[in-house]
């Protein structure tokens, strides 16, 4: 959703195994940043760096954009993370944040998920309170099957749904994915206020 509108340079925070780099043009300035040095290992591009979220190291108004796609809901209170994305995104660059809703798989979790700390319910709010601007963009649809039992267990391993749904489940199995993007801008202009007479 965002590769088409990415120029760079651009930070992709939590980056894991590459999934956003995968997709970018070539001629894309992309750096990433994992916490995981197991997916560090993983990811097959240049310009990796280990670090935390919420202390990023680089200097001020490095980044022309600022991603953080399917990572704030690892931390109990993302909005740290949030101000430091601000901190390293040059002014009139944008930021990006995406995650999936509480009701997101349907067919397979029914009850819905439980709450996060950074979901498609409270994502927008989050984000506002630290981006004036923050505009969601939510998807609902079903985008792709899961066409074995073996790719359905899979899923359900990596999502913590409890293993029999995975038995009790039709083949293919469409999933209703859920969730929102949210984009920012960081203003501009730097608020000095009017200038004296």
């Amino acid at each position: 959703m965002i590769a088409p509108e990415l120029r760079g340079p651009v930070l992709d925070i939590g980056c894991g195994e590459g999934r956003l780099a995968a997709v970018l043009s070539g001629d894309v300035r992309w750096v990433g940043v994992d916490s995981s040095p197991a997916q560090l290992a993983a990811n097959p591009f240049e310009s990796l760096v280990l670090g935390d979220m919420r202390a990023l190291p680089f200097g001020d108004e490095t980044f022309a954009e600022v991603a953080h796609l399917w990572c704030l809901y690892h931390l109990d209170d993302p909005v740290p993370a949030i101000r430091e994305a601000k901190r390293v995104l040059r002014r009139g660059g944008r930021y990006y944040a995406s995650c999936s809703a509480r009701s997101n798989d349907p067919e397979i979790m029914p009850e819905g998920y439980p709450p996060s700390s950074f979901d498609a319910e409270e994502a927008a709010s989050i984000v506002g309170s630290v981006f004036e601007d923050a505009e969601p963009e939510h998807w609902d649809d079903q985008f792709f099957a899961l066409r074995s039992r073996e790719e359905v267990r899979a899923y359900c391993r990596a999502n913590y749904i409890p293993a029999e749904r995975a038995d009790e489940a039709d083949i293919p199995l469409w999933l209703t994915k859920r969730g929102v993007l949210i984009r920012a801008t960081r203003r501009a202009n730097r608020g000095a206020g009017p200038r004296p007479s």
